[in-house]
């Protein structure tokens, strides 16, 4: 993969948008987890990833988020690198885990340095690695697919085997045809997860968009789809599961579990 010129990936990428988007509508499938019909369902817990990436998080507030993660069954806490050793620790008896973003949220770092992020992380104890798609590169004219793929394959490498999600940051992203060229990417990168948004930028997950990564990465098996931002109650959960979303990313874990509405500033 790595000797594929531009023209290789211009080929490829237009082949698999040319896939995804002739059959969309004749091969809509429920995704795996389109059953859970009740937040009481016990696998509903285990798609959350608990998250607080505010500026302005103190580490009560880290304590706090790996507390509610224990009590309710959550995936992982998803935090700053600043705080992953201290969420380790305090996951450590549980069956939650801790997720660290790296080049959060512009994405337009330096591959290197996100590799080394990420190692760092990984050091501290993080089991999952959440980074950002260089939207940049995707959006110029031409893309620059290769590059991409280039820069996402560094730090999938440098993390490995540690799972990385890659964050696509659809909201920026201006058309169809883009979307399934960044998931397309990621998941030929080795990104374990491709997710819809930070959370930091305009828009959040929509059923299309989570339909259209589904549709997308679903030839490699292995790959899945996290819905974040926006996502603040169980009946958008649900309608994420439907369209292919096996993770959540959300601030409003506790709430969703409870069926509840989410405190303000949730997100």
């Amino acid at each position: 993969m790595a000797d594929r010129t531009d023209a290789d990936w211009d080929a490829l990428v237009q082949a698999k948008i040319f896939e995804v988007l002739s059959t969309a509508e004749m091969n809509v499938e429920a995704g795996p987890l389109a059953s859970i019909s009740t937040p009481a369902d016990p696998r509903f817990p285990l798609t959350i990833d608990h998250t607080l990436l505010k500026q302005d998080a103190t580490p009560a507030q880290i304590d706090t988020l790996c507390d509610e993660a224990i009590k309710y069954g959550f995936k992982s806490c998803c935090v700053n690198g600043l705080y992953i050793k201290q969420v380790a620790e305090r996951l450590k008896d549980s069956h939650s885990i801790a997720c660290s973003v790296i080049g959060f949220p512009l994405g337009a770092g330096s591959a290197e340095a996100k590799a080394y992020e990420a190692q760092q992380a990984i050091k501290d104890g993080a089991l999952e690695i959440d980074t950002v798609l260089p939207i940049g590169l995707l959006v110029a004219k031409p893309p620059q697919y290769k590059r991409i793929f280039d820069h996402l394959k560094v730090i999938v490498d440098a993390a490995s085997p540690v799972p990385v999600k890659v964050i696509l940051e659809t909201g920026l992203i201006p058309t169809p045809e883009l979307k399934i060229a960044a998931s397309f990417i990621s998941a030929e990168a080795g990104a374990a997860f491709v997710k819809t948004s930070t959370g930091f930028a305009a828009g959040g997950a929509t059923k299309a968009d989570v339909s259209l990564m589904y549709q997308t990465v679903k030839y490699k098996g292995s790959v899945k789809v996290k819905a974040s931002g926006g996502v603040r109650s169980f009946e958008a959960c649900q309608e994420m599961f439907k369209a292919g979303a096996e993770r959540i990313g959300t601030s409003s874990g506790v709430s969703l579990v409870q069926n509840s509405i989410p405190a303000a500033g949730c997100y």
